[in-house]
């Protein structure tokens, strides 16, 4: 799977402007895409410390997914940066499609994929490009991630159990730099995540099928079975406000997003062994948590559990046709490899019963 351009006139425009960049500087060339939807409000704080980057080759593209705030003429009235693009889109993408057509434009050797609601160290892009640049094996990268009190953590990297559970390593704790070195993470989260270009040729983009949620977990698992790795690279640090477009309460939508992708993700990459395996306990769970929701007259939750089985029931053809392709395009590396960068259950478990016991989690939340 190779990154597709519109016609064979544009990728020679293309082709020149790349050249033309990449010979004024020896940094790597890197493109940031900040994709918004009604979030004006926050785009003053995150391009004021973009356009400050301790770095010199860089774009900024920002993605409006059709917001009706006057996001796009805030930005263009207010940010008259020749590093800056912007791309006003008719209508809301969602997170996935919103981003391909940002990645789409890129130049850069480099793409980062940036929250609307961050603020970033000035020295964060060279950070993570150092490390990225020292390893032709990484294939992407995850900078730490704290909250915009500059305190506590959002995320020191990211990770799954083998049931395709999300865990943010360090959420909430304060930071007293205990996550200090570079180390492997299954995937970096998309408020603030760094692909290498290269590597999004070879294993695809963001799947246009998940508007939101899992998004970019399937797309760091594509990269693993690709044999690439993933890291965390603290002294690379955003500040992340967080829930700045979902908001905080889970609604039945967010949870139907969440779920039917959670059960694709599985679907798509798993080994058939191990898809067997791994799947069957998570439906059940769904299940049997949609019947507890049920009982509580939560009847909208619930019903949001069983949507997003009956989805991908219905929507298997489409979905194997893509598990075809993982699993005999780009994989090269077997579960076991991969595996060995996620959680056992037992772990996400205890992580789950930590943030009920601090309030950080509603109790009838499932993880």
């Amino acid at each position: 799977m190779k990154l597709s351009f519109l016609s064979l006139g544009n990728y020679t425009v293309r082709l020149v402007s790349e050249c033309m960049i990449k010979s004024a500087s020896l940094q790597p060339f890197v493109s940031v895409i900040v994709l918004n939807y009604n979030g004006k409000h926050f785009l003053d704080d995150c391009f004021s410390t973009l356009f400050v980057t301790d770095y010199e080759n860089f774009e900024v593209i920002l993605v409006d997914n059709g917001s009706t705030d006057g996001s796009v003429e805030h930005v263009k009235r207010n940010f008259k940066e020749p590093r800056l693009k912007v791309i006003a889109l008719d209508r809301n993408y969602g997170f996935a499609q919103g981003n391909n057509k940002g990645i789409e434009k890129a130049l850069g050797d480099y793409v980062v994929l940036l929250n609307n609601d961050v603020r970033v160290d000035k020295n964060w892009l060279k950070e993570v490009v150092r490390v990225m640049k020292s390893d032709p094996n990484i294939g992407a990268a995850q900078p730490k991630l704290l909250l915009d009190d500059g305190v506590h953590i959002d995320a020191a990297g990211s990770f799954i159990d083998y049931l395709g559970r999300v865990s943010q390593r360090g959420a909430f704790e304060e930071d007293r730099e205990q996550y200090s070195k570079v180390d492997e993470v299954f995937y970096a989260k998309g408020a603030a995540a760094v692909f290498k270009r290269k590597v999004l040729r070879e294993v695809g983009l963001l799947d246009p099928d998940y508007f939101i949620y899992y998004e970019e977990t399937d797309l760091c698992w594509r990269i693993w079975l690709r044999g690439y790795k993933i890291v965390y690279v603290p002294s690379s640090v955003v500040y992340h406000k967080g829930g700045a477009t979902m908001g905080t309460r889970r609604s039945p939508e967010a949870i139907f997003s969440d779920r039917k992708n959670h059960i694709t993700t599985l679907i798509k990459n798993y080994s058939l062994r191990n898809l067997v395996r791994y799947l069957p306990p998570i439906l059940t769970r769904m299940l049997l948590f949609s019947v507890k929701l049920a009982l509580k007259g939560r009847r909208d939750l619930a019903a949001a559990y069983l949507k997003a089985i009956i989805w991908n029931i219905v929507n298997l053809r489409k979905s194997w046709k893509k598990r075809m392709c993982v699993q005999h395009v780009i994989r090269r590396v077997s579960d076991e490899e991969v595996m060995r960068v996620m959680l056992k259950p037992s772990v996400i478990e205890r992580i789950k019963r930590k943030c009920k016991a601090l309030g950080l989690i509603k109790p009838n939340f499932q993880m």
